[in-house]
């Protein structure tokens, strides 16, 4: 129903075709040899018939950030009241539009709308609960200045920022999960809510919202006890490049929220509690592996940098990150004396050093997902979750950022862990509310029960067309991404690629394209598969692609453009490195620095953001169409359109179908995106890490079992109802695994208590631990852990299949 107004009507044989139509037949057919395709980008405005007065009025309405900051109770009232009836309006405009639709889509029309009315009926519950409760008014009013200020800080370096104002979509998502957020008894917090919105359109400040007031409320409930402090939200990502630039965004956001604790910065009208100045402060924390950031104080220098939010929020002079003077601590410190960031604690409240993070217990943490398998290792992981001996409350809140990235063998893995994270949550008796966000997924629904055990609702819910949900709005005649396919056939990919490069290198340089705009095409971000093929290119580059620009500016009588050395982004990129190569890419063609070409891999589908860019070559067709929607929609993320170039093998089965299908499925993007798998109790995943949260949840929650695995007979029976525990889990989201779960687990079980006098739960070689670096026991080809006395465990969530080793021999035949 969403996209029947996307017909196909031909599909090319080596070529491949356009059509014009009227209404719904086509009119002309014809071969197309370079077909291009214009990809509308959806307005984050909303249906401008319903919110566009909203929208027109700003700053000065409810959607404006400071104005709910400062504005009354009543007044927000009235304003989320208006804002939640332009909705209600938008529903039934299109409730009225069923009955003009073909009856087959009629019963799908009614249950999409169903689904909005759900929706609506959250956001004036979460409404209402700002109009009743003073704290979470006050904690709601309190998260609203903090990202406001933060933008204010960013408007101070770059005047051509705008006041922050909300669109329709972040402050509905908003008011969808501040019930379930803010009370743990509410039957939505089994529900894990999904925002899914094209790449752009700001999902982040959507979900940081709820992260500050979140942090808030737990403060102004505490009112000074303990309970307010430790770990309040976690953050999870899969890609170190997402995660650092995440950090830096999140880390401003908290240093605003500290400063509105203690004071610094004001909120007009709003009386902060007398206990907030004393509180711990409200700090975030990164918790990654130690190629990005050490993992220990006495590392610094060896490993990764701690270094990773270059400059301070406020004032944009360089921070300093350096180790205090007892050797204990890694502090980050604005160099400008005159600077508030430092505060009255002589620094920001910023960890990236995991000895710092665990001592600190930071309010916002934001790891990848693969450092969370540590709760399996490191003791010390505990105090995270409120555990061990912190004796704090645990996390209240998950935020899953590019939830279509937890799939395949790394979603199964992260499927599995879930369970002892999930319990860990729990210890106090309440579920944390989990979130998550994504521009690319189909049957979320799967997805999410496999992954969190949960119940999803995607947000904004589908209205009865793909282009209009009520929030996400495409609009006729708007400008998009111009698609452009190109094939290989009749020579080689290689010298398609040099020719379209030279082409698209020279033409930027043309005198006559002058002007703020030409800056966006200027460098061009090649796009590849794999690392074998950018290699390739990167020879190519600095080869045949000089001699086509000689060529073609001697045969345009032009300036002849001279190309600067590649800037690559990939993994072999250090992590202290892509700070960098990020801020060069960010130098625009008038400062005569700006890079010529970015080789980069699927490193930055979802982890580069930087506006200026408006020019890609793609080689060949990605794995995946959501990889495929991803990768390009880095460029052309500002007001400037963005030109995708996608070259295609015709060698390739895969490329020659979407060269030959180009117009259609262009037509429908997000329709031909494919569903993801994830099967945490399978038994190949079984056999890989089943054993794992079992043994993260005894170490955690049975008590004097943190530090030695002997006391397993003295608590038999405990130990028993965690498997009981992992093995409801196993029914509700894959059943028939249930039983074949049990019986291993008993067996992991029986063979722990067999074992008797353990010296300890993991060690990376000994096999006198319960545990054993799965890593490790691959690369020592030990026999004995194969006799079930150290059981191999994954140490990542990523390599958990050993590599298989050999050698090339020579024999007479």
């Amino acid at each position: 129903m969403l996209y029947r107004d996307a017909p196909e009507y031909a599909v090319g044989h080596t070529c491949s075709v356009s059509w014009s139509q009227d209404q719904d037949r086509a009119v002309t057919l014809s071969s197309e040899w370079v077909p291009t395709v214009e990809v509308p980008i959806a307005s984050a405005s909303g249906d401008e018939e319903f919110f566009g007065n909203l929208v027109d009025r700003g700053e000065n309405s409810v959607l404006g950030s400071q104005w709910l900051s400062e504005a009354g109770g009543s007044e927000i009232t009235a304003g989320l009241a208006e804002f939640c009836q332009c909705y209600s309006d938008w529903i039934v405009s299109q409730e009225l539009r069923i009955a003009s639709l073909p009856s087959e889509h009629h019963e799908t029309a009614l249950r999409h709308l169903d689904t909005c009315r759900q929706a609506l009926n959250r956001m004036l519950e979460g409404a209402k609960l700002l109009a009743n409760d003073p704290e979470a008014l006050l904690a709601f009013r309190l998260a609203n200045r903090a990202i406001w200020l933060q933008n204010e800080w960013k408007r101070r370096g770059d005047p051509e920022i705008q006041p922050l104002v909300w669109r329709p979509f972040q402050l509905a998502f908003g008011l969808l999960c501040l019930k379930s957020t803010s009370d743990p008894t509410d039957t939505d917090r089994a529900v894990m809510d999904l925002l899914w919105f094209p790449t752009g359109g700001g999902k982040t400040e959507a979900y940081l919202l709820l992260a500050a007031y979140t942090v808030f409320l737990r403060r102004l409930k505490a009112r000074g006890a303990t309970d307010g402090a430790g770990v309040t939200a976690f953050m999870r990502y899969t890609l170190r490049l997402l995660t650092a630039q995440q950090f830096q965004r999140a880390a401003s956001m908290i240093l605003a929220c500290d400063m509105l604790r203690r004071g610094d910065e004001k909120c007009p009208g709003v009386l902060l509690p007398d206990h907030f100045q004393s509180d711990a402060s409200i700090s975030i924390g990164l918790w990654v592996g130690k190629d990005t950031s050490p993992n220990k104080v006495e590392k610094v220098g060896e490993d990764g940098s701690p270094a990773q939010v270059a400059d301070c929020p406020i004032c944009g002079v360089e921070l300093d990150w350096s180790v205090d003077e007892n050797g204990e601590r890694v502090l980050a410190t604005c160099t400008d004396v005159t600077c508030s960031a430092n505060g009255d604690a002589g620094h920001l409240p910023f960890w990236t050093v995991d000895e710092d993070v665990y001592r600190e217990l930071p309010s916002l943490l934001i790891g990848t997902a693969d450092k969370f398998v540590q709760i399996v290792s490191k003791p010390e992981t505990g105090r995270l979750f409120g555990l061990a001996d912190a004796h704090l409350n645990p996390p209240d809140l998950i935020i899953q950022d590019e939830l279509h990235l937890i799939s395949g063998p790394l979603g199964t893995m992260a499927g599995l862990l879930e369970t002892a994270i999930d319990a860990l949550c729990s210890h106090k008796g309440h579920r944390p509310k989990i979130i998550g966000s994504t521009a690319t997924i189909r049957r979320a629904d799967d997805q999410i029960r496999s992954l969190f055990n949960r119940e999803s609702s995607q947000f904004p819910p589908p209205g009865i067309d793909q282009s209009n949900s009520g929030f996400a709005y495409t609009k006729k005649g708007s400008p998009g991404r111009l698609y452009v396919g190109v094939t290989s056939a009749g020579r080689t990919a290689s010298y398609i690629y040099q020719a379209i490069s030279a082409s698209l290198f020279q033409a930027a340089s043309d005198l006559s394209f002058v002007g703020a705009d030409a800056d966006k095409y200027w460098t061009l971000v090649g796009y590849f598969n794999s690392l074998r093929e950018l290699g390739s290119a990167s020879i190519i580059m600095q080869d045949d692609v000089t001699h086509s620009i000689q060529l073609i500016s001697e045969r345009r009588a032009e300036t002849e453009r001279k190309l600067q050395p590649p800037v690559e982004l990939t993994s072999r990129v250090k992590s202290d490195e892509i700070k960098d190569k990020l801020k060069e890419l960010e130098l625009d063609r008038s400062s005569g620095a700006a890079a010529d070409i970015v080789l980069a891999s699927n490193m930055i589908s979802v982890g580069m953001d930087i506006r200026r860019l408006g020019l890609m070559l793609v080689n060949g067709q990605p794995k995946t169409i959501a990889e495929y929607i991803q990768a390009t929609s880095r460029v052309g993320r500002s007001n400037v359109p963005g030109l995708v170039v996608t070259l295609y093998n015709a060698n390739k089965m895969r490329d020659r179908s979407r060269y030959e299908n180009f117009p259609t499925w262009h037509g429908a993007l997000y329709r031909d995106v494919e569903a993801t798998g994830v099967t945490p109790f399978a038994p190949r995943a079984r056999d890989k890490a089943l054993h794992a949260p079992f043994v993260a949840m005894v170490r955690h929650l049975v008590p004097k079992m943190l530090h030695s695995p002997n006391e397993a007979m003295k608590y038999r029976a405990q130990l028993e109802d965690m498997i009981d525990r992992i093995c409801a889990r196993v029914s509700t989201i894959d059943e028939p695994e249930a039983a074949a779960t049990r019986k291993e687990l008993m067996e992991f079980l029986e063979n722990w208590i067999r074992r008797g006098n353990l010296k300890r739960y993991w060690d990376d070689w000994s096999d006198a631990a319960l545990l054993i670096s799965a890593e490790k026991a691959a690369e020592s080809q030990a026999s004995n852990f194969s006799k079930g006395l150290a059981r191999a465990t994954p140490n990542t969530l990523r390599s958990v299949e050993a590599s298989t080793k050999f050698v090339v021999t020579e024999r007479e035949t």
